[in-house]
C-alpha cells in the first residue's frame, strides 16, 4: 500500500470537495419542481446522483417541497411522515399531487402523493407551524470529539458523501447494548438562504445510513449480501436548519424484529442545540441459508 503524505491527502480532499460541490448543485437543481396544474408538480431526477434507483430521502424532499409550495411563507415545516410503497428507476419523472388537508391560524397540514408510471410509490404527510415564543427543553448532545479532531473515520464518504453533495466523518459505537452511529456532516459548498430549500436538503441527509444501526444490531455486514429497504421515514424539525455549519447526527437501533428494524436519530449543532429528531423503519433480510 502506498504511503499517504500530507500533500496527497490534501489533494484527494480537494478532488472530493470539487466532486461534492458539483453534486450539491445537481441536488439543488432536482429540487426545482415544474408546476403542472393546481397543486400538481413534476420532478425530474438526476441518474448521476442516484444511478441505480430513486433515493428515499430525495423523494421525501421533493414531496416536502411540493407541500411547501402550497403553504404561506411564514409557516415552516415542523414534521413529516413518509411511507415508501415501491421503488423506482431514477430516470423516470415523478408526479406530485398535493392535498390541502387543513389551513389553520397556527398550523397547516398537507398530504402529498408521489406517482411514477401511474403507480403510487410514496405518500408524505407534512405539518407546518407559524413561529411562536415558548420555553425551551431539549436533549443533551452526546460528548464526542469535534469533526476536525481526527478521531473519525471516513468510509462513509465513499457512499453518499460526494455523491449527494455532503461530506461526513463518522464511526460506530455500542452504548448499553444498542448499536449507535454518530457522524458529522455538512454540505460541500454554500447553500441558498432559503429555509424551505434547507429543510428539503436536510430531509435528504436524514436518510443517509439511517438503517445501518438496525442492520449491525443483528450482526449483519452492511456491505454483504442482504436486502434492506426503507419502509417509512419521519422527521421532526425543532429549529430552522443551519446548513452553513457542521451538524452531528446520532442514530440508535431500537429494535429489529420480524425482519423490520427501527432506528431513532437526533441531530445537533456543534454548540449543542437540537435541530431535529428522526425515525426510520426498514425491511432487513439477511442472506438465505
Amino acid at each position: 500500500m502506498a504511503e499517504t503524505t500530507p500533500e496527497t491527502s490534501l489533494s484527494g480532499r480537494a478532488v472530493t470537495a470539487a466532486h461534492g460541490a458539483e453534486h450539491l448543485a445537481r441536488l439543488i437543481a432536482v429540487l426545482e419542481l415544474e408546476p403542472l396544474d393546481v397543486d400538481r408538480y413534476r420532478a425530474v431526477n438526476d441518474p448521476a446522483l442516484t444511478p441505480e434507483r430513486l433515493f428515499g430521502g430525495l423523494i421525501a424532499a421533493q414531496a416536502l417541497l411540493a407541500a411547501q409550495r402550497t403553504v404561506a411563507a411564514d409557516f415552516g415545516v415542523h414534521s413529516l411522515h413518509t411511507a415508501f410503497l415501491r421503488t423506482g428507476p431514477a430516470d423516470v419523472p415523478l408526479t406530485l399531487v398535493v392535498h390541502r388537508s387543513r389551513d389553520g391560524r397556527s398550523f397547516a397540514s398537507r398530504t402529498v402523493t408521489v406517482i411514477q408510471s401511474d403507480q403510487v410509490i410514496c405518500t408524505l404527510t407534512a405539518s407546518f407551524h407559524a413561529d411562536e415564543p415558548s420555553a425551551v427543553s431539549e436533549a443533551v448532545m452526546p460528548m464526542v470529539p469535534g469533526p476536525e479532531e481526527g478521531e473519525w473515520s471516513a468510509p462513509l464518504d465513499a457512499d453518499f458523501g460526494p455523491q449527494l453533495g455532503f461530506e461526513h466523518r463518522g464511526r460506530m459505537d455500542k452504548c448499553e447494548g444498542a448499536v449507535v452511529r454518530r457522524y458529522w456532516t455538512r454540505p460541500v459548498g454554500s447553500v441558498p438562504e432559503d429555509p424551505a430549500l434547507r429543510a428539503c436538503l436536510f430531509t435528504v441527509l436524514t436518510d443517509f445510513w439511517a438503517m445501518l444501526p438496525a442492520v449491525e444490531s443483528i450482526g449483519l455486514d452492511p456491505t454483504g449480501p442482504l436486502q434492506s429497504i426503507s419502509l417509512d421515514h419521519s422527521v421532526w424539525f425543532h429549529r430552522p436548519v443551519p446548513l452553513d455549519q457542521w451538524l452531528l447526527v446520532e442514530q440508535r437501533s431500537i429494535a429489529t424484529v420480524n425482519a423490520r428494524g427501527l432506528v431513532f436519530g437526533s441531530v445537533f449543532t456543534a454548540d449543542g442545540r437540537t435541530v431535529a429528531s428522526v425515525a426510520q423503519e426498514a425491511l432487513i433480510r439477511g442472506p438465505r441459508v
